[in-house]
């Protein structure tokens, strides 16, 4: 079961870098031009990379199932959806999301999982 644990994180963490590398250079090109495609484009692109870093938060904290929740992001807005365990795992996973960098607001859609 750890093994799968293990293999679980360590496939999520190289999609999120996968997912991320891009963007963070997309990011940079875009600040190079300021036509309105360009900063929606921008914008897009900051959305994905703060999508990025909460499910790389929710990777490496050990209270949050990160193949459990779904990130959606828009205009800095973060919305979680999932189940969870119980509503202490759910405040803890909107804190964590809450916690990043670029973060307006976080919305949740979580549910709390019957045992």
């Amino acid at each position: 079961m750890q093994t799968t644990k293990t293999i679980s994180t360590l496939v999520t963490a190289a999609f999120l870098t996968a997912v991320a590398a891009p963007a963070v250079y997309a990011a940079d090109a875009s600040e190079t031009s300021s036509s309105p495609t360009a900063q929606k484009a921008g914008a897009y692109v900051d959305d994905s990379v703060i999508t990025a870093k909460v499910k790389a938060a929710f990777v490496e904290d050990s209270q949050v199932s990160a193949l459990k929740i779904k990130v959606t992001t828009k205009k800095g807005i973060v919305t979680l959806a999932g189940a969870v365990p119980n509503a202490e795992a759910g405040q803890h996973a909107l804190q964590v999301a809450a916690a990043i960098d670029g973060v307006k607001d976080v919305k949740s859609a979580l549910t709390v999982k019957a045992s």
